[in-house]
């Protein structure tokens, strides 16, 4: 069906705002599927009968429910010419979007020496702060498109108040539409639900239809691979975390055996200069039993969030990072962190990696677009 295979898609999805205050209640954004589509997703402020189209083909007039929200897988395919993508109010025939498809990136199966993706985290609270990073993104996303946009979590403080979600897609509003998101889930994306499942609401915005259960994502791009990991343990049972661990450990020796590099983006860090090294389950289980496989199997670097102070250790040849809070409030160091080789407690963070001929440029900025730290990291020797 064509709303299964929408486009020819190869690039990443940008909208113009044109009207979208009035017509969406949620601005039309993407998600990149493991599979390699990325899907539409959005609500309307009220009913309409809508035409999606490209160049090629279209769909039927289609009536779409208000406050409900739609997904719609884009299908995926080598890039060659800029595609152009449409959304139409069937009755009055306006343009509700129209936006094009640059051809210089492509998220099909080529390899590309300019790969380049980003990572926030923690866009909980304070939607200000959350606005001024987003235009950081934005401006990246100007200069040097970004592929997707990594978030490490607590991407709303409370999980279950669908209030906190409609101000996180408000206050992104300068990337969501033109950037796919990858998000990992946090410890405050669980607050008001039970068990280890991936959350209701976490599931509804930024997970779909047959998605890992736990929440765990895999993408296994042409010259590296990305494992996003659910590493909120304290809603575990030892066994549960350790065949956790498990899986990601198969990920990893695939990875060895084919000399591709493997980063993770996950939500709690397991080194930075706060207390939670001691006190939190999550921090202790990785540290025993995680970190050993990330040094064995030869992981470039990790990514996390959680502690909302930037950060970047290593140890034995594994780059730590840790994003600053993109919305959450500052913290202060709690504990003692020996690995620390960068650190800085106020910077709320966009940090961008860059990937180009078997080396990662790391370069991370604060909320005023300043660069504040850097690092190249060579993939495999």
């Amino acid at each position: 069906m064509f709303s299964k295979y929408l486009l020819p898609l190869c690039l990443f999805f940008s909208l113009s705002e044109s009207n979208a205050t009035d017509i969406f209640k949620i601005s039309p954004y993407t998600l990149k599927h493991t599979n390699g589509q990325l899907i539409l997703n959005f609500q309307l402020n009220t009913d309409k009968s809508l035409i999606i189209e490209d160049e090629i083909k279209s769909t039927k007039a289609t009536d779409y429910k208000k406050e409900q929200q739609y997904q719609i897988e884009l299908g995926s395919a080598i890039c060659d010419t800029t595609k152009e993508v449409r959304i139409i109010d069937a009755v009055d025939k306006n343009i509700l979007f129209n936006k094009s498809f640059p051809s210089k990136i492509c998220l099909g199966n080529k390899s590309s020496n300019n790969f380049v993706f980003g990572f926030i985290s923690d866009t909980q609270l304070h939607r200000n702060h959350h606005e001024n990073v987003a235009k950081v993104v934005a401006y990246h996303h100007s200069i040097e498109p970004l592929q997707f946009l990594v978030n490490g979590g607590d991407v709303v403080n409370d999980g279950d108040q669908e209030d906190q979600w409609f101000e996180y897609f408000n206050g992104g509003k300068a990337y969501l539409m033109d950037i796919p998101q990858i998000a990992a889930v946090g410890n405050h994306d669980y607050r008001g639900g039970k068990g280890f499942e991936t959350p209701k609401l976490f599931q509804k915005y930024l997970r779909w239809v047959g998605a890992e259960k736990f929440g765990n994502l895999f993408f296994d791009f042409p010259d590296f691979q990305l494992a996003i990991f659910n590493s909120n343990f304290f809603r575990m049972t030892i066994k549960e975390a350790i065949n956790s661990i498990k899986s990601l450990e198969a990920r990893m020796i695939e990875a060895d055996k084919l000399n591709k590099p493997l980063i993770i983006a996950t939500h709690f860090p397991i080194y930075s200069s706060s207390s939670n090294q001691i006190t939190s389950q999550s921090v202790i289980i990785m540290q025993k039993f995680l970190v050993p496989l990330l040094e064995k199997y030869r992981v470039p670097f990790i990514l996390g969030g959680h502690t909302h102070m930037y950060e970047r250790s290593f140890k034995d040849n594994v780059h730590y990072i840790v994003a600053g809070a993109s919305g959450g409030r500052p913290n202060k160091p709690s504990g003692n962190n020996k690995y620390v080789k960068f650190f800085d407690k106020d910077a709320r963070t966009f940090t961008k990696i860059k990937y180009s001929n078997k080396v990662f440029i790391i370069e991370t900025y604060n909320e005023e677009n300043v660069l504040i730290d850097s690092l190249t990291i060579q993939a495999r020797k």
